[in-house]
């Protein structure tokens, strides 16, 4: 079988949800699962949290319902809220908690006169500075009275559990915007019995003492940095994913041969190059420019050179050689995803979320 696997390490996880609940104080710290869990697998990761997470948080009800076919019974936030009327029976039947952030879905639950049983349970979206998605400011007058008037008289049980927004610039250096929003939400006029959702994996760990009520953990869960690379070793994560292919063939090239698509690799001195099992087929970034972006062969670090191909890339080994079938490292536990993305000009997001079904799924508890 292909030897490209992503292994996913539970002890890794549970370390993450640990060490960013321990660093979010009293706030009750959300794990962010949307995008099959960043591409970590997001079945494996909610049955493996399950017992020491209380609310799961993904991006639409499709991923919750999927969730819930695995047989996890935590509550799921929707942080998109929902796309129709429609579904918010389904919200009710599954405990899903969609986020309201416009005025037609409000609109939606005024009408539900469906016969589901359970309680609508929302967040409300506070647009606080970075302009996708949520009220603004001010509306909250309005849209709160609505949302009492809900309350008192729906003939179905329902309840807003708070206000939720997103920061911008939280992951930045420069933290003027972090701190402009921050001013915004702290002046809001917060009903009795509502909860604050507003901090994500950046605020956790660099400003832990603005985790109000809830916190979301999302990136930092999987062990990868939500800051610059400089900012890594700060804080205790562990990786969770590890991407690992072998060399499948060897060629001695001399001075002046090509290889790959394109003549994408001409060698500069007389030297061997290898073809690993790794491609834009399986999510690989085919943007990579050549000699830019490292990989890890027995504990030695060696460029990614030529175009990367559908199926195959290309490493120059220079004077060193190795068997076929050798391990070779795309990032994980010895080279670091940071670095790999930062090489790749690109964000650690992309690179695990990209990944397609090819890549064998291979679970480390």
């Amino acid at each position: 079988m292909r030897a490209l696997t992503k292994t996913i390490d539970i002890s890794a996880l549970r370390h993450n949800y640990h060490y960013l609940q321990n660093r979010a104080k009293s706030a009750n710290v959300i794990a962010v699962i949307k995008a099959d869990a960043y591409g970590h697998n997001a079945k494996i990761v909610a049955e493996n949290l399950q017992d020491i997470c209380e609310y799961f948080a993904v991006s639409c009800i499709e991923e919750a319902l999927e969730i819930r076919e695995n047989g996890i019974n935590n509550p799921i936030i929707l942080l998109e809220g929902v796309f129709n009327c429609d579904e918010l029976p389904l919200c009710r039947r599954f405990n899903f908690l969609p986020t309201i952030h416009n005025k037609e879905q409000l609109i939606w639950i005024k009408q539900d006169n469906s016969s589901a049983e359970g309680d609508l349970n929302i967040w409300l979206k506070v647009d606080s500075g970075m302009h996708r998605l949520g009220f603004q400011v001010e509306e909250l007058t309005n849209i709160i009275s609505q949302i009492k008037a809900l309350e008192g008289n729906f003939p179905l049980k329902f309840e807003c559990r708070g206000f939720l927004s997103h920061f911008a610039c939280a992951d930045m250096e420069n933290t003027e915007h972090f701190y402009h929003q921050l001013e915004v939400l702290n002046k809001l006029d917060l009903p009795n019995n509502w909860a604050r959702n507003y901090a994500n994996s950046a605020v956790i760990l660099r400003y832990p003492e603005n985790g109000f009520e809830y916190s979301r953990a999302g990136i930092a869960l999987y062990g990868i940095s939500p800051f610059e690379l400089q900012a890594k070793d700060k804080y205790e994560l562990k990786p969770v994913m590890q991407l690992a292919t072998e060399i499948i063939a060897t060629h001695y090239l001399q001075k002046g041969e090509s290889a790959g698509y394109a003549q994408g690799f001409v060698a500069e001195e007389d030297g061997y190059i290898a073809s690993i099992a790794i491609g834009y087929g399986d999510g690989f970034p085919r943007s990579i420019n050549s000699n830019s972006v490292p990989v890890m062969i027995e504990g030695r670090k060696y460029r990614l050179v030529g175009k990367i191909a559908m199926d195959i890339s290309l490493v120059w080994l220079g004077k060193d050689n190795y068997k076929t079938g050798t391990r070779v490292e795309i990032f994980g536990n010895n080279l670091s995803i940071e670095e790999v993305a930062d090489c790749a000009q690109t964000i650690p997001y992309t690179l695990t979320t990209a990944l397609t079904k090819r890549v064998k799924l291979q679970v480390k508890k």
